[in-house]
């Protein structure tokens, strides 16, 4: 194809559903820093710098988690994100609905409770499938995603000797000009993320249907059916910690306490290993007796599985902590930029502007709005779905 044929399948891929793929970055950019933003609008949640996450003290936490609250069950103990978070704990009221409690991590203290359905979940299930239903909500997602990578691909065609611009100043001459400049300045510091985003995200669409990575097997029950659930005693909880600590080169990141499901203890965490859940590796107790049913790491898995665990650290930047999510947050922001710009740069192109033009920004905006064609109807007829779902979800579900 020549350079107006690739510019033409560029265009299309940008511009027909821009308003849906706008939004997808930008609740994507702010999911990276989601769980920052619970902590900075919910005081609980906060502590002074404190000790690494292998230094927790659990027996405290627990000990101070079954005292409260104790009709409520307590499913999940999850360790602080960072060394300013505190321990959180997810607990099931009388309702059967999922609210949160925080724990200072190293005296266990009780700092206050928060809702199941926060930043952190919003913005993770709205860029993910936009509220909706896993399967369908994920793959419009994915599909909008490939339309991205295609954008990424034509783009480099459109810029002769691409790997030369990329300190190259934006030219002032006329608007037109500074905005195709600006574009092609974001789309080449962008290029990498898009990328990392668009693969995982076809990654995403695979696994969703039908081929996803499965782990063996793992003994992770230790009654039938009718039996109650067992609620590990203090001394039991601390032997499945400690033996953790001292046997298993692994930093507790997860809890998992015995329900309906399965009536085992998981211990999940962190090891040496590089861009893995922290579900990868794990250890299952017995939670009457503590002791180990099975256990499998991240290093023992086959590559179907390595791949399939890499996918949500590289494509949410949380592999190497505080530092990787500013790099992604401050690189998406550049993205969803480069989306606006983009639509913007369409306007301007189509739009038929004098040069005394005074109305040059409206003008281009919608022309803008009318190459986008059936394309933005269906982009905020699925926007506006998902908000309903969101208001929905927020106020049936809200802690009170």
């Amino acid at each position: 194809m020549n350079k107006q044929q690739w510019y033409a399948w560029h265009s299309v891929a940008g511009i027909k559903l821009s308003i849906l793929i706008c939004f997808i970055l930008i609740t994507g950019t702010l999911a990276v820093v989601s769980h920052e933003l619970d902590w900075a609008t919910n005081q609980a949640k906060r502590v002074f710098p404190t000790v690494e996450s292998s230094k927790i003290n659990w027996s405290l936490v627990y000990q101070s988690a079954r005292q409260r609250q104790t009709d409520h069950v307590i499913t999940t103990i999850n360790a602080p994100i960072d060394n300013w978070f505190a321990v959180e704990v997810i607990r099931i009221n009388d309702d059967e609905q999922r609210y949160r409690q925080f724990f200072h991590p190293e005296t266990g203290e009780y700092q206050g409770e928060g809702r199941w359905y926060n930043w952190q979940r919003f913005f993770r299930m709205t860029h993910r499938h936009l509220m909706m239903p896993t399967i369908i909500g994920t793959t419009i997602v994915c599909i909008v995603g490939l339309l991205m990578f295609f954008s990424l691909i034509s783009g480099f065609f459109l810029i002769p000797k691409w790997w030369k611009k990329f300190f190259v100043k934006p030219r002032t001459g006329n608007s037109k000009t500074f905005w195709n400049d600006c574009h092609r300045l974001f789309g080449l510091w962008s290029s990498w993320l898009l990328l990392v985003v668009c693969l995982t995200g076809v990654w995403y669409l695979v696994e969703i249907w039908g081929l996803n990575a499965s782990f063996p097997e793992q003994v992770d029950t230790i009654t039938t059916e009718n039996q109650p659930i067992v609620i590990p005693s203090q001394q039991v909880f601390n032997t499945m910690v400690t033996s953790v600590a001292r046997h298993h080169d692994m930093a507790i990141k997860q809890i998992i306490l015995p329900s309906k499901r399965r009536n085992a203890v998981i211990i999940q965490g962190q090891n040496d290993t590089m861009l893995v859940r922290d579900r990868a590796n794990n250890l299952v107790f017995n939670p009457v007796n503590g002791e180990v049913l099975s256990k499998r790491f991240a290093q023992d898995q086959s590559i179907h599985i390595r791949i399939s665990e890499a996918a949500d650290p590289l494509h949410f930047g949380v592999f190497y902590g505080i530092s990787t999510k500013i790099l992604y947050f401050f690189f998406g922001i550049v993205l969803s930029a480069l989306a606006v710009s983009g639509t913007y740069l369409y306007g301007l192109r189509h739009a038929k502007l004098h040069r005394e033009e005074l109305r040059r920004i409206k003008k281009s905006w919608q022309a803008a709005y009318k190459g986008m064609s059936f394309g933005k109807w269906l982009s905020i007829l699925l926007i506006l779905i998902s908000i309903v779902i969101t208001i929905i979800l927020f106020n049936h579900f809200a802690l009170i």
